[in-house]
């Protein structure tokens, strides 16, 4: 992801060094073929190579479709530990993530780079679950309390998602730009004024909260966020249009993640 960006970013770039950079991932390749040639973006004639589908989908939605990807071959078992299905986890994902670009301009903000940080918002819920579905396979899963989820994973787990997050996305070369506002967007703790990418994803998730896409145990933090959206000069009618603008794309990126899965799933019924 943070090396597409990169690749993107350069004007000088085009569909054979996009194609060299995705062909590392033979999973991600044929998801993105499969979904060029779902009824989402299928214009025509069937494309057979990840160029065509390159072509077809466009470099403006090659980064967000391909985080979408990663996002669901990330999120491909439920959680154990998280009363969250995989389905809210990725609607929220997607939708913060398009409010992230939405809002971008607002804060002057890289939208591509705001994206990525919506997506992978809650990626250190997944390492933690997954973790724990490993160790502790014979415990149940606490219920979620009135405390907020911060308190109910120092409980459970010792440990926050935004920490570990925060740790893992270092390791995997992201820039401070994506971390640092995963880490601390919750204001929980924090000594210093946030700086604008944690307002900016604090009130993205405050807008999933309020369209009824929100995380069970978040709530509680997002207090603030009217007064980041005052901050930032976003109107009522302007935050209306964002949050519909985002939740199309989010519905229209989600039909075509579905459509993938399920032909995923028809070519592993036909192997077998």
């Amino acid at each position: 992801m943070t090396e597409l960006q990169q690749l993107l970013a350069d004007a000088n770039n085009g569909i054979d060094e996009v194609s060299r950079l995705l062909r590392q991932d033979a999973g991600l390749t044929a998801r993105v073929v499969r979904i060029a040639n779902g009824i989402v973006f299928n214009r025509g004639e069937a494309v057979g190579s990840l160029e065509g589908a390159l072509g077809r989908i466009g470099f403006n939605e090659v980064h967000r479709l391909a985080g979408a990807a990663v996002l669901r071959q990330l999120a491909s078992m439920e959680f154990a530990f998280y009363p969250i299905s995989t389905f809210a986890f990725c609607r929220n994902s997607l939708f913060v993530a398009f409010l992230m670009e939405e809002m971008a301009g607002y804060a002057e903000l890289d939208p591509r780079v705001s994206y990525t940080t919506g997506l992978l918002r809650s990626v250190g819920k997944l390492l933690l679950d997954a973790t724990a579905r490993a160790e502790r396979r014979s415990e149940e899963a606490l219920p979620l309390g009135h405390d907020g989820l911060i308190a109910w994973e120092q409980q459970v787990f010792g440990l926050t998602h935004p920490d570990v997050a925060s740790a893992v996305l270092r390791a995997w070369r992201f820039p401070v730009e994506v971390f640092m506002p995963i880490r601390d967007h919750y204001l929980h703790g924090l000594a210093v004024e946030p700086h604008v990418s944690c307002q900016v994803l604090n009130l993205a998730s405050a807008f999933a909260e309020e369209q009824g896409w929100g995380l069970p145990g978040e709530t509680l933090y997002w207090n603030a966020a009217s007064a980041f959206q005052a901050r930032l000069r976003i109107s009522s009618d302007e935050r209306t249009e964002i949050v519909e603008r985002a939740a199309g794309q989010t519905r229209r990126f989600l039909r075509a993640l579905d459509q993938s899965d399920s032909e995923t799933v028809s070519l592993q019924s036909a192997e077998l």
